[in-house]
Order: structure tokens, then sequence, then C-alpha cells
């Protein structure tokens, strides 16, 4: 029984910080297009809510 405990206590912790930097390293870069898409998606939003404040008569976003 002692000898599987130590297999997870050693591994377990080994391979969530490998799990862990897998993931940086997959989610760190972004292609042209995504970042295209990001940048197209803010535009729209933010026009999107000075839209709005204008209808509603504000003519500055709040913060």
């Amino acid at each position: 029984m002692e000898p599987i405990w130590t297999l997870v206590v050693v591994a377990g912790p080994i391979l969530l910080i490998g799990i862990i930097i897998f993931a940086y390293l997959r989610n760190k870069k972004t292609t042209p297009a995504e970042d295209a898409r990001s940048d197209a998606g803010t535009r729209a939003l933010r026009e999107d809510i000075q839209h709005d404040l204008e209808t509603k008569g504000h003519t500055e976003p709040r913060d």
C-alpha cells in the first residue's frame, strides 16, 4: 500500500506541473486571425456601448 502512496505523492505534483506548463504554452500565442477577430469584437462592443449611451442622452462613456 505504501508504494502506491509514494507514487501518488511524487507523480501527482509532477503531472500537475506538466499539465499547467502545457496549457500555458498552448494558450500563450495567438494567430493573426484570432488577433483580428478579437480587435473587431472589441471595436464592435465599444461602438455598441457608445451607441447605447448616445440614445440615452449621454455623450461620454462612464468609467
